[in-house]
C-alpha cells in the first residue's frame, strides 16, 4: 500500500504547536536583563532545530519508500494486464526487498516518535520550571526574571508599571481550623480567580505562602488600584475568603528594590488597619485606597480608563 504523506502535515502541524505553545509561553521572561530565560529560549530553539531533523529524514524515507511501491505496483499491475511476462516469483522476491524498509521504516517512526516526545518534555519542563504546581501561576523565579524585564523596559523606553502584594487574611487559622489540603484549595482557587481577572500580559506569580503578585505592565497606580480593589471584593464575594493588598507603582518608584519595600509597606499598612483592604504607596506615603466606581469623583476619567484596560 502507498504511503499518506498526510500524516508529515500532521506532524508539522504538531511541533507548530508545541513551538507555538512554549515560546508564546516562555517570551513573556525574555530579556537582555535575563539570561535564565535567554539560556532557556536558546534551548527551545535547539530543540525545535532537533524537531525539523527529525521531520526532514523521515520525509526523505517516506518519499523514497514510497517511489518503490509505485514502481512495483506499475510492473504488476502491467503484468496483471499482459504488457509483460507475470515472473510470479521475482515479484515475491521483490516484495520481501521492499518489505525490510518497510519494517525499518516503521521503527525509524517510532524512534522519532520517542524523540519527539522526550523533546517536548523538555520544553513543557522549560515551561513548568517557572509555573508554581498548586496554584497554576507562576512562581517567584518566573516574577523575579519579568520584574526584571519590566525594570529594562522602564529603564530603556520610560514604559511604566504597576506592583500588588496579595495576601489571604489568617491563612494560619484556615489551615489550623480546617487542615491543609482546604487551605490548598484556597491558594488553588485564588491563582485561578487570578489569572482570570488578569489581563494577557500582566504577570500573575505566586510570591510565597499565601502571597500572590501581580506586574501590570503600562498601568498607572490609578488604574493598578481600582483593579485591585476589585480583585479583593471578587475573592470576598466569590471565595469566602478576604484579602490584603499593597500597591505601588514606578510613577513613584524608579527602583526595583524599592518598589518592592513599597508594595510591601503597604501591605503592611493594610494589615494593620484592619485587613481585607487596598493601600497604596506613593511619594506621600502609604494610604487606604477608596473607590466608589459609581461615583466619578473618586476618580479621574483617565484612571477610570486605564483601570478598564487593566482588567479587560
Amino acid at each position: 500500500m502507498l504511503f499518506d504523506l498526510s500524516g508529515m502535515d500532521i506532524l508539522g502541524l504538531t511541533l507548530t504547536a508545541i513551538f507555538g505553545f512554549a515560546v508564546g509561553k516562555l517570551r513573556r521572561t525574555q530579556s537582555a536583563e535575563c539570561k535564565t530565560a535567554e539560556r532557556d529560549m536558546q534551548r527551545a530553539k535547539a530543540i525545535i532545530q532537533e524537531f525539523e531533523g527529525i521531520a526532514a529524514q523521515l520525509q526523505q524515507a517516506v518519499q523514497q519508500h514510497q517511489q518503490q511501491v509505485v514502481q512495483f505496483k506499475e510492473r504488476v499491475n502491467a503484468a496483471s494486464q499482459g504488457k509483460r511476462n507475470a515472473n510470479w516469483d521475482d515479484f515475491s522476491i521483490e516484495a520481501e526487498r521492499i518489505l525490510k524498509p518497510t519494517l525499518a521504516l516503521a521503527d525509524q517512526v517510532a524512534r522519532a516518535y520517542d524523540q519527539i516526545k522526550q523533546q517536548s518534555n523538555v520544553l513543557v519542563n522549560l515551561q513548568e520550571s517557572r509555573i508554581d504546581a498548586l496554584t497554576g501561576v507562576g512562581n517567584r523565579r518566573m516574577f523575579d526574571q519579568s520584574l526584571a524585564s519590566f525594570r529594562a523596559l522602564f529603564n530603556r523606553y520610560g514604559k511604566h508599571f504597576s506592583l500588588a502584594i496579595i495576601d489571604l487574611d489568617h491563612f494560619k487559622k484556615i489551615n489550623d481550623t480546617h487542615g491543609h489540603l482546604h487551605g490548598d484549595n484556597a491558594l488553588s482557587t485564588v491563582g485561578a480567580l487570578l489569572r482570570d481577572m488578569a489581563r494577557e500580559t500582566d504577570i500573575v506569580a505566586r510570591y510565597g505562602g499565601e502571597e500572590f503578585v501581580i506586574l501590570m505592565p503600562e498601568t498607572p497606580l490609578g488604574g493598578a488600584c481600582l483593579f485591585c480593589e476589585r480583585v479583593r471584593l471578587a475573592i470576598e464575594t466569590k471565595l469566602k475568603v478576604t484579602a490584603s493588598i499593597g500597591v505601588a507603582s514606578t510613577e513613584n518608584y524608579g527602583i526595583t528594590d524599592e518598589l518592592v519595600h513599597a508594595a510591601d509597606q503597604a501591605l503592611y499598612q493594610a494589615k494593620e488597619a484592619g485587613r481585607n483592604r487596598v493601600f497604596l504607596s506613593d511619594s506621600d506615603g502609604c494610604s487606604l485606597v477608596e473607590i466608589s466606581e459609581s461615583d466619578p469623583s473618586q476618580h479621574s476619567k483617565s484612571d477610570t480608563i486605564d483601570a478598564e484596560l487593566a482588567v479587560s
